[in-house]
């Protein structure tokens, strides 16, 4: 009995083996991340998305429901100039002027993780972000991108 479970753990190990060898297994192991996606702060809802064109929408959901957002474009050495910041109620009426500019930030990936160098929401000192790659953006910030870069 027991040198038949053998037998079926050697098949086993056979069929994967075969499965990581084969070509489409292979170009999924090779994939090189990449900073275009969408990307999650993990201590609060902050999140940036980065285009095919290196265009940056960083979006910010406040604890009162407000939206705060930046654009910016991704440059030499992972520098970004971030265009003012604007700020949304919970309604969508936007507080002109915001008073807060982000100033210049850098974005870099290591492994699967992206770091974020920018101003904190108060526009008073730095933070370095921490960012995990999640599949979209929450409709808040969604809903806001369609005039982020207009």
């Amino acid at each position: 009995m027991i040198r038949g479970v053998v037998d079926v753990n050697y098949k086993a190990l056979a069929l994967l083996t075969a499965w990581s060898l084969s070509p489409a297994s292979a170009l999924a192991q090779s994939s090189v991340p990449t900073l275009q996606g969408t990307w999650k702060y993990l201590r609060n809802f902050t999140f940036v998305q980065v285009d095919v064109n290196n265009r940056v929408y960083q979006c910010r959901i406040m604890p009162d429901l407000h939206v705060v957002f930046s654009t910016g474009q991704v440059g030499e050495g992972g520098a970004i100039e971030w265009a003012p910041v604007r700020f949304f109620s919970l309604y969508g009426k936007e507080f002109v002027p915001s008073g807060i500019d982000w100033g210049i930030g850098t974005i870099e990936l290591r492994n699967r993780v992206m770091f974020l160098t920018a101003a904190t929401p108060s526009g008073t000192g730095i933070e370095r972000l921490e960012f995990d790659k999640v599949p979209e953006l929450p409709v808040m910030c969604t809903h806001y991108l369609a005039t982020a870069f207009e």
